[in-house]
């Protein structure tokens, strides 16, 4: 697995281990690194496994965690990490459809009753169970193994993670809550096949929002306009149609229709141009 050195989003995006259901981000971070971090569409399972974290979140609570905590940001948090030794540091990021699957099977069982008032401020930090210890430390087991049914041996594992995390006060609000909100359900229709033929008026009409007070709950929540979201939601895209259609073909495919203008910018984004990205694809 791919060591993480800095919080880039584009090395996150390049070097992250996904699944079907999950992605993993294993940071490698020297001492005295400090630096912004962000979660973005999902919650995130923040973990140490080696090292010490000092941590400001959305510019408010400071803290520090070490080995024995965890962290659970939602979606959309900002938060200032500085090392004062060498960290490393495990991520999970969990997939609606795996968060859907086991809050169905469990949630009556439970007795799980969700709070109505949880904001996008709102985290948790505590200390890590028995139970949930053991299954963190699986998960980086099979990391090492790289058994040829890693997928679904981390797949299966992290099932059982978000059984055990909802078992926990608070974390299920966070978790499950944040699919409801009608930002979250327009990310996910920006995230759907046809999404990058949306337009940003019917999206808003789709969750019931006029279109200037989406834009502006949509930029509080994410830091970026819809219309920004959406570009580089295409740009992302693009990068897996580059795989295997030409640079003409993977514009029209994501939505653009000037070339020179996804060349640019792709470019702004990702530091390479589109055929760079490509040959440099075909060399690993």
């Amino acid at each position: 697995m791919y060591k993480i050195q800095n919080f880039s989003r584009v090395d996150e995006t390049e070097y992250s281990l996904p699944t079907d259901n999950i992605n993993l981000l294993y940071y490698d971070l020297p001492k005295h690194f400090s630096d912004d971090y962000r979660s973005y569409d999902s919650p995130r399972l923040c973990t140490i496994i080696e090292g010490v974290k000092e941590v400001s979140i959305n510019q408010s609570e400071r803290f520090v965690y070490n080995c024995n905590d965890f962290v659970l940001l939602p979606p959309h948090s900002n938060v200032y990490m500085s090392m004062t030794e060498y960290t490393k540091a495990l991520v999970y990021e969990f997939s609606d459809c795996l968060i859907d699957k086991v809050s169905q099977k469990v949630s009556e069982h439970l007795q799980i009753t969700v709070a109505k008032d949880i904001e996008y401020s709102t985290f948790l930090r505590e200390r890590i169970p028995d139970r949930l210890g053991t299954l963190h430390r699986r998960i980086q087991e099979i990391i090492v193994e790289e058994d040829a049914n890693i997928h679904f041996l981390l797949d299966l594992t992290c099932q059982e993670i978000i059984y055990e995390l909802m078992k926990i006060k608070g974390c299920y609000d966070i978790i499950y809550h944040h699919q409801n909100h009608p930002i979250n359900q327009a990310i996910r229709m920006m995230n759907s096949p046809d999404g990058h033929a949306m337009t940003i008026s019917h999206i808003a009409e789709e969750v019931h929002m006029s279109l200037s007070g989406f834009s502006q709950k949509f930029k509080l929540i994410t830091d970026q306009s819809p219309k920004d979201y959406l570009t580089r939601l295409r740009l992302k895209k693009s990068k897996q149609h580059l795989r295997n259609l030409s640079v003409t073909d993977t514009a029209y495919e994501v939505g653009f229709e000037n070339i020179s203008h996804y060349i640019r910018l792709f470019r702004k984004e990702y530091g390479v141009t589109p055929k760079q990205y490509q040959l440099g694809k075909s060399v690993r």
